[in-house]
């Protein structure tokens, strides 16, 4: 098991625990952990997009770039995390992390400790994007 996979594991022991993925900045799903058979990819692609969205809405808002985003539905909770670490934030530079992390939790969750876990793990996840 890679350490992409070692750190996303962790998650799995989130209270309601649904998946898992890492994303490229272009919506290309690049490592994933479920613990069902949802169709990450795609859906990690569709929140992906709410997520670049939400960053174009927040300069335009002059409030500055948004990290996360969360959409809470019938069915679960999903979180969009973006992780730049570049000077530009509208770009990817060479030798700096730009991933996006997805998280999906059942509706009844614990979300409070899916959010501070995820801040966690993006961090550790980064390390083999550098």
């Amino acid at each position: 098991m890679s350490k992409i996979d070692d750190s996303l594991n962790k998650l799995r022991d989130i209270e309601g625990f649904m998946a898992v993925g890492v994303f490229t900045p272009n919506g290309e799903l690049a490592a994933q952990v479920t613990s069902t058979n949802i169709k990450l990819a795609e859906i990690g692609s569709l929140a992906n997009d709410v997520l670049l969205k939400a960053q174009k809405a927040t300069d335009l808002m002059n409030v500055g770039r948004g990290q996360l985003v969360h959409v809470e539905a019938p069915k679960a909770h999903i979180i969009a995390r973006c992780l730049n670490e570049a000077d530009n934030f509208s770009e990817t530079q060479s030798g700096k992390a730009h991933i996006h992390l997805v998280l999906m939790l059942t509706k009844d969750a614990n979300l409070a400790m899916g959010k501070i876990k995820l801040e966690s793990i993006i961090h550790e996840v980064a390390e083999s994007f550098r």
